[in-house]
């Protein structure tokens, strides 16, 4: 019986260990059954074909024996050294459909603004557990050789990248400037992103990573899909000569060119920084202001003294 074609599409698993490869998986097929319940029906895929030719299985039923053609080896790879003393993985696959984008930023990822035509047909989706290893796999049934690959667009959206306390972080020498916090929001897909911290300038201009305690927050998804997350850094105490240096945060991302994203705040050691044109401005106008109030606070005061000696005068 010669087995249908299956083109793996995607494949995300973890292999911890890792000998002689199976050829066969025996899997079970779940459905819907009637009453809401879920039926089983005994499956197997073919992962590799011996010199023998595809071997019979007059026990399955000719659409639950499924080839699968494997073009970069991905789910070959993770049974291609699957110990022989391990227990079979259990397997169960079903019916996968897949659904069209609906967010507007999807939008015009085709010329068609729909879903490529490499997402019709019929979809499995196969899960498979062992004690080494945890695998799921998208499977397209090929009722057909495909000679070229169906074009299949990613879709991915850049994140924003902003940094806080900002413009200025202050700090006196010898202590710890106030944690700062990357917002990286709104980026699709949330794989890939990374967030370097930087610190720019200081001691004759030099450029190094920033020293401190760093994490990241967990994922916020957002109605439309993407996510954001927020990168955090404690620096370590500062120097008199850190005077003036900017730290900044670098974002990387599939989505964003290669040299990322980034954002930066310029750190103020106290005492070091003289008072800027702003500061000139602000002080001249207090002192405008300042004497604008003395002089109307002394005219107020003569007229009160005019006034009583008025009034003394006329009795």
């Amino acid at each position: 019986m010669k087995p249908l074609s299956l083109l793996l599409a995607l494949a995300l698993g973890l292999v911890t260990a890792v000998s002689a490869g199976l050829t066969v998986i025996e899997c079970w097929l779940v459905k819907d059954a009637d009453g809401g319940r879920l039926a089983k029906k005994p499956a197997a895929l073919l992962l590799r074909q011996g010199p023998g030719g595809v071997p019979p299985r007059p026990d399955l039923d000719p659409e639950c024996y499924l080839k699968v053609h494997d073009p970069a080896g991905t789910l070959q790879a993770a049974f291609r050294r699957y110990p022989r003393s391990a227990p079979m993985p259990h397997c169960e696959m079903s019916h996968y459909v897949p659904l069209p984008a609906s967010v507007n930023w999807a939008k015009g990822l085709t010329p068609e603004q729909s879903c490529p035509r490499a997402l019709d047909g019929t979809w499995f989706m196969v899960s498979m557990s062992s004690p080494v290893l945890s695998l799921s796999s998208l499977l397209r049934l090929q009722t057909e050789p495909q000679l070229v690959p169906g074009l299949i667009t990613m879709a991915t959206e850049s994140p924003k990248v902003s940094l806080m306390p900002s413009p200025l972080v202050w700090a006196a020498p010898g202590e710890a400037p106030p944690e700062l916090v990357c917002l990286v929001s709104h980026f699709y897909p949330s794989e890939g992103l990374e967030v370097e911290w930087e610190l720019r300038g200081g001691p004759e201009g030099s450029f190094q990573k920033a020293k401190g305690q760093r994490w990241l927050s967990a994922l916020h998804h957002h109605s439309d899909e993407s996510v954001s997350l927020s990168g955090h850094l404690q620096p370590s105490p500062v120097t008199t000569a850190q005077h003036g240096a900017r730290y900044a945060c670098r974002v990387y991302h599939p989505s964003l060119p290669a040299l990322g994203r980034s954002a930066e705040v310029t750190l103020e050691v106290a005492g070091l920084s003289g008072p800027s044109l702003e500061d000139g401005v602000g002080l001249f106008l207090s002192a405008f202001l300042l004497l604008g109030l003395f002089k109307a606070l002394g005219w107020a005061a003569a007229y009160l003294s005019t006034s009583e000696e008025s009034k003394k005068k006329a009795q």
